[in-house]
């Protein structure tokens, strides 16, 4: 099984969804050179946790050389949209033809159609909750007919049933976790650093675990980066530490997560830290939020040190259930075992790869050809 990233946040799923299956299936990384790749830092932090080992970064030339040589019996297709379409294009024409998955880093709902046609031709793809197999299913039906949905939680998140802040230390500690799209105005962002400082006033450690530092590329451009926000306020952010690094290092007792909307929530709910969604700026498909109503998370800036004080927010252990901490076994590794079963009886993989064609497809294309810069630490062919 050979697993093919292209930023940071899908190097994490890709290489803990390898983790994730085990003995069963020898998996490798590789990255694809690409506008997006990550830094040495960001590989080593995508990487931690895992039995991996930091990913080879190949040219796109390289990467269909590769597959060519020494085809695997899957081809797990962790990349942006545009990537992911070249990808499975390239993928298609090579004999025999891989079994192909494609998936995914975090919050999937709303279903977004274009990540779904972007992905046509995938034998499968990755759900993390039912909410969101439910979804994509009905996506998928009109854009992707022959991509077969199946349900998996977040290969990254640890094991156990821990929803919610089981623990209910006192918060001492507070984590905000950002997102790179939301909320996409500057002043709404400032007055998320104005929240963190009084939270920090009120005796609390607040720590912003950032995705990458101003010089390091993520998977979604930030127009805003807090860092840098803080950074040019007058008189800062006193009592705010910006961080970077595995999230799971930051989730201990007494510590609390915050975010605007993340898949950060899930990881921290399943170790079961307390999390508090600001709904400050409204509860709409813009702020990629409108899943956590009914969550029991949902709360006010002005609210949230008391809320905190008691312990954070009580989750509603129903919509946990329905928004990725199911107790249903992965669908994957069987899903799996049956089509690459299926192939190696008849010769061959699925329906083929769409063709490459217009000018979006020779765009996804051309920024893969061009020169990128490669991450450091990280080995290059």
């Amino acid at each position: 099984m050979l697993a093919v990233a292209d930023s940071d946040s899908y190097l994490k799923w890709a290489a803990a969804t390898l983790d994730a299956l085990g003995d069963g299936f020898a998996g490798r990384l590789a990255l694809v050179a690409s506008p997006v790749l990550p830094s040495g830092a960001q590989v080593a932090a995508a990487v931690a946790g895992t039995a991996l080992r930091p990913p080879v970064v190949r040219r796109v030339g390289g990467l269909v050389r590769r597959l060519r040589r020494d085809p695997p019996d899957v081809l797990l297709v962790a990349c942006t949209g545009p990537t992911a379409r070249v990808v499975l294009a390239l993928a298609g024409r090579v004999r025999p033809r891989p079994v192909t998955v494609v998936g995914l880093p975090g919050w999937a709902l709303p279903a977004s159609p274009r990540a779904v046609a972007l992905r046509r031709g995938a034998d499968l793809f990755v759900a993390h909750s039912r909410a969101e197999r439910a979804a994509l299913e009905r996506v998928a039906a009109q854009l992707a007919p022959g991509t077969r949905v199946v349900l998996s939680r977040l290969p990254f998140l640890p094991d156990g049933d821990r929803p919610g802040g089981v623990d209910r230390s006192p918060v001492r500690r507070v984590v905000f976790a950002p997102q790179a799209l939301v909320p996409a105005a500057r002043p709404e962002r400032e007055r998320l650093l104005d929240g963190l400082v009084g939270l920090a006033a009120a005796g609390y450690e607040v720590v912003v675990k950032l995705r990458g530092r101003a010089a390091e590329r993520q998977t979604h451009d930030e127009r805003w980066p807090f860092d840098e926000l803080a950074a040019a306020r007058p008189g800062g952010t006193p009592g705010v530490r910006f961080e970077t690094g595995p999230l799971a290092s930051w989730l201990g007792p007494g510590t609390a997560l915050v975010t605007v909307s993340s898949t950060a929530a899930l990881e921290a709910l399943a170790s079961g830290v307390p999390v508090a969604l600001v709904d400050d700026f409204g509860v709409r498909d813009e702020l990629i939020n409108t899943a956590f109503r009914g969550s029991g998370l949902l709360v006010g800036l002005a609210e949230l040190p008391a809320v905190l004080a008691v312990g954070g927010p009580v989750p509603d252990r129903a919509w946990l259930a329905g928004h990725g901490l199911h107790p249903e076994p992965s669908e994957l590794p069987g899903a799996l075992h049956g089509l690459v079963g299926a192939a190696a009886r008849s010769g061959a993989a699925g329906a083929g790869a769409p063709a490459l064609r217009g000018p979006a497809d020779l765009r996804a294309l051309a920024r893969l050809l061009a020169p990128a810069p490669v991450a450091q630490t990280v080995r290059r062919r």
